[in-house]
């Protein structure tokens, strides 16, 4: 028996050899150790960097949008002090995140690392230029309306020119500061130029976290060039306002409810002279009374042949048809200098937007002679006040002759102007703002005769250019001939369906959509009413990358046509002679066609899409990758996508 025991396995431990079984149940208590371990080692060393870093950017934000109210308020202090708490602020970020330093030794983590540093370095920069704003402000503040003080307690000025000279000596002053400033955006912009967007996911927790990162690169972009070119313009502000020598400017009026290339019809034109800040006009008269005088000396281009309806010779009313304004404009000037005044420095065109935006903040007007002009809602069209009386001196019937009945646009002028001139310097800032925003959005164009102001205007989109681009690029111009004034109600959609082959071709369907919701107008001349909605008749040119190949358009009542322009390719359509665009209606063109270049899959596909001066924001769909972003395009834009 003893013997039988012997050969059967026995549980007692060996002397000098391990049980192993005796070591396996500790396993997982080792292995929950570790993770212990290096949970507390990850939350120690990013996940509460992290979690502070959540919490500094959400305060951040706060603290950056107080710096924007209280600039806006014009309250100099209120936005020195929110700088200062950004600052601080960002410090308490800059020193969360730099508890993270240890990922950038990591490959492929170490690239994030590295953006988020650009990003801060970017900040520093922002900061930089807020503080070197403000200070440059604060010893001007109370002549720049940035103080809650009031005008009695201020710089004393007799008059307005005074007052104006007063500015202009203050931005002089300021001027060599804005060197500083453009230096210290330039840094920004460069620190986010380094920035690899393509390589962050395109949403992250349900946040669009690429495009925030896109938008913010682009604003950082925009801004600078928009500072680095206003430095050059502000020292051009003295001789543009006519000190010390009188300057005279062609004003004309571009009437955008009958949109042409530019921004609208030329109905109506003046001549102001500008000295010491001193505007004065000289003359404000109907385009048809100097057409008149020019005659029938030049046989119609070919689009007016083709599209305008009875019309066979070239007027000067109608020769703004290329989108680009200074290309008008010369055509425009060399032909009006012949029967009118030649003494002229510059031409400003500005259309009725400018007036209805600078009458909302001004309020109503008188001009002697013409009544009152308001930007209130006007019941006869629900539409600005300002808007219907003029649409109405311009095209109304009426049974008694009114020699120069369209002349109004100089003396209105002239009361805008010396209304402006005379309010309080706290409302200065206001339409400083309104003025930067008729530019941006294409209703005020200059084109001037000296090459270096005309380089600063250019430098701040102020000149209506059709711009080189290295990209995607997209610019629809209509132009409504014998539409009546249907533009002030027609509403258009642009839908680009955009398609990247395996081979990298781009394949693009543009749809425009044109709709107009409002009633009927009676067009009856003998009915004496105004004819503002009408049939609209469009002759429509795309321009986009030159050597793009047509293969489509659907919706146009000619031929599919093709054609180089200003550096693009351009292609040509026209509707309303069959099929009009009617009140109550709608119509469609579509267009199908491939790029000239192709595109890398690990590059952003960038885009410039430029507006047409004198429209209101026509809805944009781009559809990308399964993907589509729409916005309202109420100013040139540069996308990346």
């Amino acid at each position: 028996m003893e013997d039988i025991k012997n050969l059967l396995p026995s549980d007692r431990p060996v002397p000098g050899k391990k049980n192993k079984r005796g070591y396996l149940w500790k396993l997982p208590l080792v292995l929950l150790a570790i993770l212990l371990i290096v949970g507390g080692l990850f939350y120690q060393f990013a996940g509460r960097p992290l979690l502070a870093l959540k919490k500094d950017a959400v305060s951040l934000q706060t603290e950056a949008q107080a710096i924007g109210a209280a600039f806006q308020a014009q309250n100099l202090d209120q936005t020195n002090q929110a700088l200062q708490k950004t600052r601080s602020g960002f410090e308490q970020l800059k020193s969360d995140y730099r508890r993270l330093s240890w990922t950038k030794i990591i490959p492929y983590f170490g690239a994030f690392y590295q953006d988020g540093e650009h990003f801060i370095a970017a900040g520093d920069s922002l900061l930089n230029a807020g503080d070197t704003a403000v200070e440059s402000i604060t010893p001007y503040a109370d002549i720049l309306g940035f103080d809650n003080k009031d005008d009695a307690s201020t710089v004393k000025a007799d008059t307005a020119e005074e007052r104006l000279k007063i500015a202009l000596d203050t931005l002089d002053k300021i001027q060599p500061n804005m060197d500083k400033i453009a230096s210290h955006l330039n840094q920004a912009k460069d620190a986010v130029d380094q920035v690899n967007i393509n390589r962050y996911p395109q949403a992250l927790f349900g946040y669009n976290f690429r495009e925030k990162l896109l938008s913010v690169q682009t604003m950082i972009d925009s801004t600078s060039e928009v500072v680095s070119s206003t430095g050059p313009l502000i020292g051009q502000l003295k001789p543009l306002l006519g000190i010390p020598e009188e300057k005279k400017y062609l004003l004309l009026f571009q009437n955008d409810a009958e949109l042409r290339p530019t921004g609208g019809f030329i109905t109506a034109y003046a001549v102001i002279s500008v000295h010491n800040g001193n505007f004065t006009p000289l003359g404000s008269f109907d385009i048809y009374g100097v057409d008149n005088r020019f005659g029938n000396r030049l046989k119609a281009p070919e689009p007016i042949l083709n599209y305008h309806k009875n019309v066979f010779n070239w007027h000067l009313r109608d020769m703004n048809l290329s989108p680009d304004f200074a290309v008008s404009m010369d055509t425009f000037w060399n032909n009006f200098k012949l029967v009118g005044p030649s003494d002229i420095d510059g031409i400003i065109a500005v259309d009725t937007q400018v007036l209805v935006n600078i009458l909302k903040v001004l309020g109503p007007v008188g001009v002697s002679g013409w009544g009152n002009f308001s930007a209130e809602n006007d019941p006869r069209c629900d539409c600005p006040q300002v808007f219907y009386v003029l649409e109405e001196y311009a095209d109304k019937p009426v049974g008694t002759f009114r020699e120069e009945r369209k002349a109004v646009l100089g003396p209105l002028m002239h009361s805008i102007l010396l209304n402006v001139m005379q309010s309080p310097r706290k409302k200065w800032p206001e339409f400083f703002n309104v003025f930067l925003a008729q530019v941006e959005q294409k209703h005020l164009l200059a084109y001037f005769f000296d090459e270096n102001l005309q380089k600063s205007i250019e430098a701040i989109n102020a000149a209506g250019r059709i711009k080189d681009f290295d990209g995607d690029y997209l610019h629809v111009n209509d132009s409504n001939f014998a539409g009546a004034k249907s533009n002030m109600f027609i509403k258009e959609t642009f839908t680009q369906d955009i398609e990247v082959g395996p081979d990298g071709q781009v394949s693009k369907t543009l749809t425009i959509d044109y709709k107009n919701p409002a009633p009927p107008s009676n067009c009856n001349l003998e009915a004496g009413e105004l004819c503002l909605n009408g049939l609209y008749r469009d002759w429509v040119r795309v321009y986009v990358p030159k050597g793009s190949e047509l293969i489509s358009v659907e919706g146009s009542e000619i031929a599919a046509t093709t054609y180089e322009d200003l550096g693009k390719t351009v292609f040509e359509a026209f509707y309303g002679d069959k099929a009009p665009l009617r009140p109550q209606g709608t119509a469609k063109l579509v267009f199908k066609y491939k790029l000239p270049f192709k595109v890398d899959s690990g590059q952003p596909f960038k885009m410039l899409i430029q507006k047409q001066p004198g429209t209101y924001g026509y809805e944009n769909i781009i559809k990308f990758n399964g993907s589509e972003k729409t916005f309202e395009l109420v100013s040139d834009q540069e996308i990346q996508l």
